[in-house]
């Protein structure tokens, strides 16, 4: 983070704060749907505990990939990397940055692999 300007400094320094509040947020919610849901003894809920359990190990996954990204962002911005292109290596676009703070590709590299699926 050295051979940034003030505004470069200030902006990363601001995104390590949001990710690691969303961070907090996303493990939460993760912990949340770790819980069994209890509604009763009925047939009529314990089907629809099983229900949410399942929507709920979805949810699971998406948040582990989440929680991951986010962990990772937070390393790069504490090694001085956060903000290049895995893919390209130049810079990931600060408006793409601030939508997605843990992204690891800029605009280009996310568009030439959707462009090849």
């Amino acid at each position: 983070m050295n051979s940034l300007n003030s505004a470069e400094n200030m902006f990363v320094a601001k995104q390590k704060a949001n990710l690691e509040k969303e961070l907090k947020r996303l493990e939460e919610q993760f912990k949340s749907t770790k819980k069994y849901p209890e509604y009763g003894n009925s047939d009529a809920e314990n089907a629809q505990e099983v229900e949410e359990f399942q929507q709920n190990l979805g949810l699971q996954k998406n948040l582990k990939s989440i929680i991951k990204d986010t962990k990772l962002a937070i390393k790069k911005i504490e090694s001085g990397k956060y903000g290049s292109c895995e893919s390209c290596k130049g810079l990931i676009e600060q408006g793409r940055l601030k939508a997605y703070p843990a992204a690891t590709l800029c605009v280009t590299c996310v568009s030439k692999r959707s462009n090849r699926r």
